[in-house]
């Protein structure tokens, strides 16, 4: 079972969770800054990026004539909201907004802290409309706007609805779904964002005030771009789908059987918990609403399900859900056809419905989406990046890892990948894999290398397991694959520099492999088995090995920065198991490297020191 996370250390920066104890947690969001469904309640949602069918238009601002009565607040920190139609060409952010009436030619505002922002220093900055007047016989609105985002660490991106004239202000968050150091869709083509503020009019207001509000308290960030703001009718009848999934999991259930995974090993399939979170967007009661799940499995193994049916008043917001639900046990893709129904006919059915798929394979587990969104590192610092699986059933090896990296990855460089119990206490690591050019991957291609366990590993049933590959660090770097986003503490990556665990946002391209095939092998290179007990350790720990034969045995211990820091002549061994004792006095905590040597072979393995937790 999962322990509880110590949810201190809330600051650091590039994409990180974390798990137990005695792992201490830093935010959703640890990112260096190198180039690169949210959960709702009955409360307003996160706006919505999509296209949708052409509305009335009431009120709205383009920026191409100044900004013509718009008033800036800026309470902390140097980034404040500004007019532009250049944008931030010299830093991280994705270039100019390509709005609708934005770059090239036009003009839109800017929170640019990528640009005036200072690290450490938090920033507060507002930008609100003059009084839209004349509407307070319009009880439903929506607003729309066009943007471009990038996320370092938790910034907070809102906009804020005021009936009363600024009295009085309904926040709406905006792209809290961004993981960190990622931007909107596309970016820097804009994103249209549609959100439904009927709920901070009353019923109509005559003086209505929109605001767009910038935090980051960290400072030094990145940016958040905005143009072409309207407020639009509503149709009669509008339902929406907000965010659906087809494996409803959140960090307070006891381990990880409920993820989403993409590919099942056909007896690991389990029960399905669909849910969909639907807005009405409408100006009428939206009757019988329903969650419809239409699956095509393999063969004949089709099923439409529907949840029970709830009313949803205009602007309210609600969830769906159906369980009860297992796959037949059948290899094959599963397409899922999500979406949400009424009585009422839709007047807008393009955003009432999504399209997911998972497989069901005989040897893989995995929860990545098949092909390269984006990538991670670590900021030259060592790493390990990987993802939690649940194993249900009793009679289930392990034999290997497999990971995909993007091109970023300087071939030549060593990695290995390891698997860790629910505890985090390292169960076996692979040998080491010296990264080829072909083996890496663009946007959009998974080509995965498969890394063999030093010894397949026998797996207990209905136990969390962790798997993770591993990058030394230095000056050579590791960029492993991102495909799909992770809740909060089921991916995770291990900071090398301050030797602690933390979560990640985005989900690394790491898989299990239960194919005996995968397995070494080659006899002519059988594998060392290199094993420290313990891993972390205080005082001293044990390095244990294996030799085929009679060889001279050499050993290096290298610091996280790549430095040698000891090294030691075993002499020469006979083959059978060995054990070399590494005395944990004057060596410095943190992550370091142990390598042994065995005639022309080199395997390597993660230590680390106690201390820098």
């Amino acid at each position: 079972m999962r322990n509880p996370v110590n949810p201190s250390l809330l600051s650091l920066v590039s994409t990180m969770v974390l798990a137990q104890d005695p792992v201490q947690q830093m935010p959703s969001c640890w990112n260096a800054r190198t180039p690169i469904a949210a959960s709702h309640g009955h409360e307003p949602p996160n706006a919505i990026a999509e296209e949708r069918s052409a509305a009335a238009v009431l009120w709205s601002e383009d920026f191409e004539n100044g900004l013509g009565g718009w008033t800036v607040n800026t309470q902390t920190g140097a980034v404040t909201w500004q007019l532009t139609n250049t944008g931030n060409t010299g830093g991280f952010t994705p270039g100019p907004l390509q709005s609708s009436t934005g770059y090239p030619g036009g003009s839109w505002i800017v929170a640019d802290s990528d640009e005036q922002g200072t690290a450490g220093v938090a920033e507060n900055t507002t930008i609100t409309s003059p009084p839209i007047t004349g509407l307070d016989t319009v009880p439903f609105m929506l607003l729309r706007f066009e943007q471009s985002f990038r996320q370092l660490n938790n910034d907070i991106t809102q906009v804020e609805v005021s009936s009363d004239g600024g009295a009085n202000w309904s926040v709406f968050p905006v792209n809290g779904e961004v993981p960190g150091n990622q931007s909107t869709p596309g970016a820097p083509v804009s994103q249209t964002v549609v959100m439904n503020i009927s709920s901070a009019l009353n019923g109509g207001s005559g003086d209505i005030r929109i605001r767009f509000h910038w935090l980051s308290f960290e400072g030094f960030t990145y940016s958040w771009q905005v143009d072409d703001i309207a407020l639009l009718t509503v149709e009669a009848n509008d339902l929406r789908l907000i965010s659906a999934t087809y494996a409803d999991w959140s960090p307070a259930e006891p381990d990880f059987d409920g993820l989403p995974y993409t590919i099942y090993p056909i007896d690991e399939l389990r029960e399905l918990k669909f849910k969909a979170v639907a807005i009405n967007n409408g100006s009428e009661p939206q009757t019988n609403v329903r969650l419809k799940a239409d699956i095509d499995g393999p063969g004949t193994n089709d099923v439409i399900l529907y949840s029970a049916p709830i009313t949803l008043p205009p602007g309210a917001v609600d969830s769906l859900y159906i369980t009860g639900y297992t796959p037949v046990a059948a290899l094959g893709t599963y397409l899922l056809q999500l979406s949400v129904v009424q009585d009422e006919p839709e007047a807008l059915p393009d955003d009432n419905g999504t399209v997911m798929r998972f497989e069901v394979q005989v040897d893989r587990f995995a929860r990545d989406e098949d092909a390269m969104q984006g990538d991670r590192d670590n900021g030259g610092d060592p790493y390990e990046l990987g993802n939690w699986y649940h194993i249900r059933s009793s009679d289930r090896t392990l034999y290997a890892i497999e990971v995909a990296l993007s091109a970023r990855t300087d071939p030549g460089t060593l990695i290995t990948a390891s698997l860790y119990d629910d505890e985090l206490e390292l169960l076996m690591s692979t040998e080491e894999h010296e990264v080829l050019t072909n083996e890496l991957n663009l946007q959009g291609q998974h080509k995965f290398i498969t890394l063999p366990l030093v010894a397949p590993m026998p797996l207990e049933e209905n136990k969390d397991y962790l798997v993770a590959v591993t990058h030394y660090g230095g000056s050579e770097e590791v960029w492993t694959a991102t495909s799909g986003t992770s809740a909060p503490q089921s991916s995770l990556i291990f900071d090398g520099g301050s030797g602690q665990w933390f979560y990640v946002t985005v989900t690394p391209m790491v898989r299990m492999n239960f194919d005996p095939a995968a397995s070494v092998v080659d006899g002519s290179v059988a594998p060392i088995g290199l094993m420290a007990s313990p891993s972390l350790f205080d005082d001293r720990t044990t390095i244990r090995f294996e030799l085929r034969g009679t060889a001279r045995v050499r050993w290096e211990l290298r610091d996280a920065m790549g430095r040698l820091v000891r090294n030691g002549d075993a002499g020469e061994r006979p083959a059978g198991g060995h054990t070399i004792e590494l005395d944990g006095a004057g060596l410095a905590p943190g992550v370091h490297a142990f390598t042994v040597i065995d005639g022309e072979r080199r395997s390597t393995i993660r230590i680390v020191r106690n201390g820098a937790r």
